[in-house]
C-alpha cells in the first residue's frame, strides 16, 4: 500500500501555494525573471504572472519582488518572506513523505496503526526533535554508538548505554527520535578543531533576548530547525548575529533515542 497526497497551504480560504508555485518561487530565484521561470517550467508568462500576482497579494510581505536597472535592465528577485515560504514548504513536504513512508510500511490491521498513531504524536519538553533512520550502530562493553540520518545526509550521532540499545532493540535501518533540550546545544561561528560533538552546519535566522536568557534559532541546510537557548550575552559574546554562518555543537550523550 502507497499513500500519496498534493500538499497545499491556503489564504483566506483560497490556494496560496502548493509544489507547481514553490517550483516556480525556485525558478524564479534561479533565472532572476519571471519569463525565464515559466519557460523553464514550459508554462506560458500570464499563468506565471498571474501565479506570481495572486501569491503576493495574498502575502502579507512581497514574495516576489521587481529589480530595476543593472547590467541586464533589472530583474525579478525572491524576496526573505519567499525564501522562507519554500524552505516551509520544503520541511512541511519532508514530514508528510515520512507519515506516509511510515504507514506505508505498516500492515492495515487496527493494533499495528494505533501503534504507528502513538509514535507519530510522541510530546516531550525537548525543543529539538528529529525522526531519524539509524546508519550505524557501534557498541562496546558499557556504551553504543548510534548514529541517525535526520534528512539529506544531515547526521546526529547519540551515546547511550548497550543495556538502553538492547533493550529498544536498535538496529541499522530502524526509525527512532532523537531529542535534544536547547540548552544543550551550543552555536558557534567556528567549528572547534578537535572535539568530539555533534557539529551541524546551521544560519542563525533568529537572536530573542529577555531578562535572562537568549533563544538562538538555527537552520540547518535542507531547512530543518535546531533551537538553542544561552545565557543572556553568550550570544553576543560569540559574535553570533542573524545571518551568521555557524555551527550547532551538542554532545553525543546529551542526545536522548525514543521510539
Amino acid at each position: 500500500m502507497k499513500i500519496k497526497s498534493n500538499l497545499w497551504f491556503e489564504s483566506d480560504e483560497k490556494a496560496f501555494f502548493g509544489k507547481g508555485r514553490i517550483e516556480l518561487l525556485e525558478q524564479i530565484e534561479r533565472h532572476g525573471s519571471i519569463s525565464k521561470a515559466a519557460k523553464a517550467m514550459k508554462m506560458s508568462y500570464k499563468a506565471a504572472w498571474d501565479a506570481v500576482n495572486e501569491m503576493n497579494s495574498l502575502s502579507r510581505e512581497p514574495i516576489v519582488a521587481k529589480e530595476t536597472g543593472g547590467r541586464g535592465g533589472g530583474g525579478t528577485r525572491l524576496t526573505e518572506k519567499g525564501q522562507e515560504y519554500i524552505r516551509i514548504y520544503k520541511e512541511i513536504s519532508s514530514l508528510q513523505k515520512r507519515l506516509f513512508d511510515l504507514v506505508s510500511e505498516q500492515a492495515v490491521e487496527s493494533d499495528r496503526l494505533r501503534s504507528l498513531s502513538r509514535r507519530l504524536t510522541l510530546q516531550t519538553s525537548a525543543r529539538n526533535q528529529y525522526l531519524g533512520r539509524v546508519v550505524r550502530v557501534e557498541c562496546r562493553e558499557v556504551e553504543c554508538e548510534v548514529e541517525l540520518d535526520i534528512g539529506d545526509g544531515e547526521l546526529i550521532r547519540a551515546l547511550i548505554t548497550s543495556v538502553s540499545a538492547e533493550k529498544m532493540g536498535i538496529e541499522t535501518g530502524m526509525e527512532i527520535f532523537a531529542l535534544i533540550k536547547s540548552s544543550w546545544v551550543k552555536p558557534a561561528l567556528k567549528a572547534p578543531e578537535k572535539s568530539g560533538a555533534n557539529m551541524l552546519a546551521v544560519r542563525v535566522e533568529s537572536i530573542v533576548e529577555d531578562g535572562e536568557f537568549t533563544e538562538i534559532g538555527l537552520v540547518l541546510r535542507n531547512g530543518t530547525r535546531v533551537v538553542s537557548v544561552v545565557k543572556r550575552g553568550e550570544a553576543e559574546a560569540a559574535g553570533l548575529e542573524k545571518g551568521s554562518a555557524a555551527y550547532a555543537l551538542f554532545s553525543p550523550s546529551d542526545v536522548i533515542l525514543a521510539r
